[in-house]
């Protein structure tokens, strides 16, 4: 399981990268973890069947992250068009944001494997079952979806930017479970009270 708990101040390598809202405006990443922790989920592209699959599940566990201390952030490296209408068809209520130039990927060292690593089986089966769960790739211009060959993760991120938990997702539809996220934040969150 691709899992770090290897805590280390990301304020440095990504803090200061601006990436926009889907409205364009721009927001510093820094800031969206300065007041509070942020459970950031980094998408792969906003037309990905299982980041649809993701997010739908991530949706379920928002009060959790509330209750706990933390909010969701979203990061996707579409079109600030297409980050707000993946925002408006999933319902999501918390912050969706956008890096059509994957800084904020690189910063946290998220894949980008080549093409032929799609032909891994365990995308075929992750992308049937999304596929039989009524989820569907967008048809939507590449350019504006994102980079279909980037891969995503999950970032537990304390106030200031101690990073407290990563998981980088090894192949498209690897994603940790709520489960996990829920775990790794309730102990961040208990690692920042002690």
């Amino acid at each position: 399981m691709p899992v770090s708990t290897d805590e280390g101040n990301v304020n440095a390598s990504a803090g200061a990268l601006t990436i926009l809202r889907p409205d364009r405006s721009t927001v510093r990443l820094g800031a969206v973890w300065a007041e509070q922790p942020v459970v950031l989920a980094l998408v792969r592209h906003f037309g990905c069947i299982f980041c649809k699959e993701q997010v739908s599940r991530l949706r379920t566990i928002v009060g959790d992250i509330h209750s706990a201390g933390a909010e969701l952030v979203i990061v996707g490296s579409g079109s600030p068009q297409m980050a707000g209408f993946f925002a408006k068809d999933y319902a999501i209520t918390t912050t969706v944001l956008t890096d059509p130039e994957r800084r904020v990927y690189q910063a946290l060292e998220v894949r980008r494997p080549p093409r032929l690593a799609f032909v891994d089986p365990r995308v075929f089966v992750r992308g049937l079952r999304a596929l039989l769960r009524g989820y569907r790739q967008q048809s939507a211009q590449m350019s504006e979806r994102g980079d279909e060959t980037q891969l995503g993760g999950v970032f537990i991120v304390r106030s200031g930017g101690t990073l407290a938990w990563a998981y980088r997702s090894a192949f498209a539809g690897d994603h940790p479970t709520n489960a996990a996220i829920l775990s790794a934040l309730r102990e961040a969150m208990r690692v920042r009270a002690a």
